[in-house]
């Protein structure tokens, strides 16, 4: 059977779904089906790592509202490594984002050479006032190709804050037999964590007014308190990391074995943190935010 034949029976196939009661949501999906069917026949692939046609969402839980915001994403011309584009493919790029925040693409338009395959591209989402905590905003991202043929893929990504001024994320890939867990902390301040003096607790000093403080003041204070819990029969904490010399910790028992199950460290004004974490199952990828709308690693800042 030669194209023009088969691409005749697969029309008369949509005009037969679009007249019966099936509901309109599976229509769209066998349109969208049939049509990438037709459009494979061809060697045409337009796909990203992020985005999909008809549209996904993401959540991103762990801004710190403060700073702008960067997600990266790809646009290819292949399904997989065996199958690419006969063309180079051009495209445009779009958005729409929440009038709280102003969205700037790395490109508006371009296009993905045949022998390339990957264009990289970037989000970046600029604040236009203070967030405040779980304060959200969403902005979508739309890319839609023109040549030599169309097709639209799309992401709105929902970005909450957590905790202001903290933000986590983790790294990882597939078959990896760690991740690492980073943490930055954007605030300028400290907080009182046990009185002394003429300080009380919940005491704010600024960074000046800690500095002047003795080593054993110090002590009583931290700009965030941390706390990381987790199940060791997933992930299980570097004990050789420098962190838990400041922590402290508690335990729970897996497989007869006692493992470290949560940490609770401070951590100081405009710092970082970089933890290690052993994978049981090095074939899942633990990413956070994106990949997962979840972390493995559960995050609490005071």
């Amino acid at each position: 059977m030669n194209k023009k034949k088969l691409t005749t029976i697969i029309i008369a196939i949509i005009a037969v779904i679009l007249l019966s009661p099936i509901g309109i949501t599976f229509s769209r999906y066998v349109i969208r089906t049939v049509k990438n069917y037709i459009l494979e026949a061809n060697n045409f692939f337009f796909n990203s790592d992020k985005l999909v046609e008809g549209g996904t969402s993401y959540g991103i839980n762990n801004w710190g509202g403060v700073g702008n915001i960067e997600i990266q994403f790809q646009l290819n011309n292949h399904k997989n490594n065996i199958l690419t584009s006969d063309t180079d493919i051009t495209y445009t790029i779009t958005t729409n984002c929440d009038s709280s925040v102003v969205c700037n693409l790395s490109s508006s338009n371009g296009t993905i050479y045949k022998d390339e395959m990957t264009d990289n591209l970037t989000l970046t989402i600029v604040p236009q006032r203070a967030f405040a905590d779980n304060e959200s905003f969403n902005a979508t991202v739309i890319a839609t190709s023109s040549s030599p043929y169309a097709k639209t893929l799309s992401a709105t990504f929902t970005v909450t804050v957590g905790k202001r001024g903290i933000t986590y994320e983790i790294t990882d890939k597939l078959n990896s037999p760690y991740f690492m867990f980073s943490i930055t902390n954007a605030l300028d301040t400290y907080k009182v964590i046990t009185a002394f003096g003429s300080h009380n607790v919940g005491d704010i000093l600024t960074s000046n007014q800690y500095m002047a403080l003795t080593a054993q003041q110090k002590a009583n204070c931290a700009s965030v308190v941390v706390t990381l819990s987790f199940n060791p029969g997933v992930v299980v904490l570097d004990t050789t990391s420098d962190i838990l010399k400041k922590s402290t910790y508690t335990t729970s028992t897996y497989q007869g074995v006692s493992y470290i199950s949560s940490i609770t460290f401070g951590m100081d004004a405009l710092d970082s943190e970089e933890i290690r974490f052993y994978k049981r199952n090095s074939s899942i990828n633990y990413t956070y935010p994106i990949v997962n709308n979840t972390s493995v690693v559960t995050f609490a800042a005071s």
